[in-house]
């Protein structure tokens, strides 16, 4: 594995210029600063170090037997306040990082997917911005912009995801919360960033064309299709109940008024002791991605589909924890992947200090079992919904199915003062026929005070 040199450097100074960054933002003399009471501050630079996928055997094409891309360096600067009538949050995030470059092993050099020979593609760019606030002018309200309120039992926590259950989350929103236990949510939803989709109140339904290609090869009248999804006025609402302070139970809908996208799940969550179990069903939402990779498209792992359970259940014994959840789609021909079941176990050699952990996950496509053909996501709208595709002898479509897909991640982190150290290790494995993989090597440093 062959890496450039001037990224390499480039990388270094890019570390260097956030730890500077450190250095100036408080006095380096004493390790005592606070900031103002009800504020946080923390820094995070932070990269998946090399980024590689290929397979083992098999091969249709021996140029193309792995690629390996520098990962780039992300750094993430957060400032949050917290009191008892008013939180808010801004946490930038940026990047460096080499756009689309890979290392090509039977051409010894380095090309860039798009075929040009070009290194010079290194690039600065913003690349996120988490931002939230709630305000309390009365206890049984909340005014929430851009902030995410759960109800816990939709939640896988190995990949860390919520399948559904938001009460409140991008748009503008209202908590209320009449008694204690009982939160109802209200919340209309809106893209946060300048030029992103509109939440239409008046705009009037249009027919449009389906596609150029579609028209031209018309026939008999020309093709149309309602595009009333994208024009509905859009409200979403939730509600959960915390009962003994041990048991959860939650239920939400989107899209309350667009019957043709409309969504919904109840959920269950119960804290007992040492054990936390989550358990829910959801229609019609959001695909979930369950795989632990997702620099590029064709590795990402996601469960879509119109009927969706998840289960999950977390347990502590003193310094040993272990984590078990699964998410399932239960009518196959809906999504990539119908079945994902995933297991982690900690231990801390440090209490509070120093944590080994161990990931494993399976995904599995319930469809057609000939052919187990990996699909290829490319992240657009319905890409979690499979389409038939035509076998070569043209006799009609047959369903082809996603390979079943494994995977691994080793961590490990280390706390010293305000300091903490991350190191993973990402595996995907696909039984497809080919030994198709993919890698990648996270490492991380946060700065809390």
């Amino acid at each position: 594995m062959k890496i450039n040199a001037k990224i390499a450097a480039l990388a270094g100074a890019a570390l260097l210029m956030g730890s500077a960054a450190f250095a100036d933002s408080y006095d380096g003399a004493t390790d005592d600063y606070e900031l103002p009471q009800g504020f946080n501050f923390y820094n995070e630079v932070s990269s998946d170090l090399v980024e590689a996928k290929g397979s083992f055997y098999n091969h249709k094409n021996k140029d193309q037997q792995y690629q390996v891309e520098f990962a780039g360096i992300s750094e993430k600067v957060g400032i949050s306040y917290d009191s008892e009538k008013f939180w808010f949050e801004l946490a930038p995030k940026f990047s460096l990082k080499d756009n689309n470059q890979h290392w090509n092993r039977e051409a010894r050099s380095f090309r860039n997917t798009d075929g040009s020979l070009n290194n010079d593609d290194l690039s600065f760019a913003w690349t996120g911005l988490d931002w939230g606030v709630r305000f309390t002018p009365f206890d049984i309200v909340d005014f929430v912009l851009h902030h995410d309120t759960w109800t816990p039992g939709g939640y896988l926590p190995i990949v860390d995801k919520h399948v559904g259950g938001n009460l409140t989350g991008e748009g503008a929103g209202l908590v209320f919360k009449p008694i204690d236990g009982l939160r109802l949510g209200l919340e209309i939803p809106f893209e946060a960033t300048f030029g992103g989709k509109a939440n239409y109140l008046d705009a009037e339904w249009e027919d449009v064309l389906r596609s150029e290609a579609a028209a031209a090869a018309a026939t008999k009248a020309t093709y149309l299709e309602p595009t009333n999804k994208n024009y509905r006025f859009r409200i979403n609402a939730g509600v959960d109940y915390k009962l003994l302070d041990m048991i959860t139970v939650g239920a939400f809908i989107t899209n309350i008024i667009n019957r043709d996208a409309r969504s919904y799940g109840i959920y269950a969550n119960a804290g007992i002791s040492f054990l936390d179990f989550n358990l829910g069903y959801t229609y019609n939402g959001d695909a979930t991605q369950v795989s632990f990779l997702d620099w590029d498209d064709s590795v990402k792992v996601t469960i879509g589909g119109h009927h969706k359970a998840n289960l999950a259940v977390a347990a502590s014994f003193g310094d040993f924890t272990a984590q078990l959840e699964a998410l399932m789609n239960f009518f196959n021909k809906q999504s990539f992947y119908d079945l994902y079941a995933g297991l982690k176990v900690g231990y801390d050699l440090l209490p509070g200090k120093f944590n080994v952990a161990l990931a494993a996950g399976v995904a599995y496509d319930m469809g057609n079992d000939k052919g187990r053909i990996r699909y290829r996501e490319q992240g657009v709208d319905n890409a979690n919904l499979a389409e038939p595709m035509h076998n070569k002898k043209g006799s009609g479509a047959k369903w082809e199915v996603a390979a079943p897909m494994v995977e691994i991640q080793p961590g490990l982190t280390y706390t010293t003062g305000k300091n903490t150290f991350g190191a993973k290790l990402n595996l995907q494995y696909w039984l497809d026929g080919e030994g198709s993989y993919a890698a990648s090597a996270p490492l991380s440093w946060k700065y809390t005070f």
